[in-house]
This record gives structure tokens, sequence and C-alpha cells, in this order.
């Protein structure tokens, strides 16, 4: 659940230009529809894939409203020269997915969110992160922690992180052509965040190089989401990313958070299979 404030900090540090965003009203004021498409800004592919979003009050559907609207952005975008447009349906409006159909649109990938109800969930059942940690040579901090032990050489310490997330990310099933913004917005967007929980982000740390992570936000309502997972090719195997997530989680119960959240492609068998274990 995103919040206005969060919403607004977004638009701030990515404020794409290259955007189209249609709102329609009834003659009271009341808001009927809402639709966007846009390059994606920092975040623009590779292949100029535009992404375009619509919704439609459910009362007022069938009216026409929705195409209308679709045509419109599919029109911006193709002035833009843009070399397609993709878009998101929820699984659970099969109208949606009929509605892109009918307009020519077609799927080609799923992705799932989940959420761990954490003030339940109970680790005794699973090995301590700490045991893993030991066994596979490795050590486990927070990001608050690392970056303090680093203030030194902080410039250094922030881009090694930037550039292994980037690494670990080039790894995830992404269906689009995908590559990291550059360094400053990762530093302000990422780590600037004042939503970024510093003690519920954790990185497995080998001879001072980070070799796994996963970073957590717990947004103004509250609500957890870990954005990354990510473990080195040559770590893996070794229980690393099980052991950050339980980290993560013993550190969110802690804090008091309810529930966290996460998203995962279809493709990604693996880090699906840890949610699973752990009661996503």
């Amino acid at each position: 659940v995103q919040t206005a404030a969060g919403f607004r900090r977004w638009e701030a540090v990515n404020p794409m230009p290259n955007r189209l965003d249609l709102v329609v009203t009834d003659a009271n004021g009341a808001l009927v529809a809402l639709a966007n498409v846009g390059d994606g800004g920092v975040w623009a592919q590779a292949d100029h894939g535009y992404r375009g979003n619509l919704l439609v009050d459910r009362g007022r559907r069938r009216r026409g409203v929705g195409r209308l609207l679709a045509r419109r952005l599919e029109a911006y975008a193709r002035a833009k020269g843009a070399s397609r447009i993709s878009a998101h349906v929820r699984g659970d409006e099969p109208e949606a997915l009929a509605f892109a159909v009918s307009l020519g649109y077609a799927e080609y990938h799923r992705r799932y969110s989940s959420y761990l109800e954490v003030p339940v969930f109970d680790a005794s059942p699973f090995e301590a992160p700490s045991a893993v940690a030991a066994r596979a040579g490795v050590r486990l901090a927070t990001l608050g922690e690392a970056w303090a032990e680093r203030m030194a050489d902080e410039e250094a310490f922030l881009r090694h992180l930037y550039d292994v997330n980037n690494a670990l990310t080039k790894d995830v099933p992404f269906p689009d052509p995908f590559e990291w913004p550059p360094f400053d917005f990762f530093r302000k967007q990422l780590l600037g965040s004042p939503t970024l929980d510093r003690s519920a982000s954790i990185l497995a740390l080998r001879e001072g190089k980070v070799v796994a992570l996963t970073f957590t936000d717990v947004n103004e309502s509250g609500i957890g989401y870990t954005f990354m997972t990510g473990v080195d090719r040559a770590e893996r195997g070794k229980g690393l990313a099980l052991a950050l997530k339980l980290r993560a989680v013993a550190a969110l119960q802690a804090r008091g958070v309810r529930w966290l959240g996460t998203t995962n492609d279809e493709a990604n068998a693996p880090m699906r299979g840890i949610n699973r274990r752990l009661g996503y």
C-alpha cells in the first residue's frame, strides 16, 4: 500500500517528463478514471518500451471510458516512438485481462505478491542465521552496522553496494530489458529513503565484501516490503538467502511491524520456494 507521502517522494526523484497523465471526472468533480503512460524516467527500458496504467471506477465501467483512455495513451506513446506498451493486470480481475485482450494486448508474464504476518511468525523450525553464516564463512550485519563501520570510506562502500546490487539484480528473471539507474539515483532513492529500515536490511560479508543482501522498507503505514534479496552466484546453495530473510523478520518483529510483503516473478522458483517455507 503506497502512501501519499511515498508517492510524492517518488515523483520528486523520478518526475518522468515523457509521461502523459489523464484524469476523468464527472459533472460533480468526482473521480471516474485515471490513466498514464511513460518511458519510466530513470527506469527507462533499453528497447524504448513504455509502461501504462489505466483504472476506471467499478460503477462507471462498460461505458467506453477505458477504451477511449487506452487509445489516447497509445497515440501518445506512438508519437514518442515507443516500441511497445506494457501494463499490469491484477490476477483477481479477469474482466480486466479480458478488456486488455480486446484492445489487442496479450499476457506474457506473471508476478506474485505475497505477505508474511510478522508477529505470529515462528523461527524455531529454522537453523539460526548466525549458524548458517558461520558454516558459510561469512558475517551477517545490518545495513546500518556495515555503513557505520565504513564511514571513513563511505563513498567506496556505497558504490560497492551499488555494484553488488546491480549484479544480483541481473539474475532476477524480469521479462523486460532492465538496468539499474545511475548510482546517484540508487543512493538518493533507495539508500536515502526515510522508509528504508537499516536494521532489517541485512548484508552477508566475506572479508569486507558484500556477497548477499536483502533490502527492507517500512512505509508510513507501517507495512514492510522486501525490495531485493540476492546472493552472489559463488555463494549460493549455502542457505544465505533464507538466513538474511530470517534476520530481517526478527528485526521487524522487534519493531512491531505486522506485515512484510514481497513480489516475485513466476520464473523465480528458488525465491518463491524460500517464501513458501517462511509462510508467505
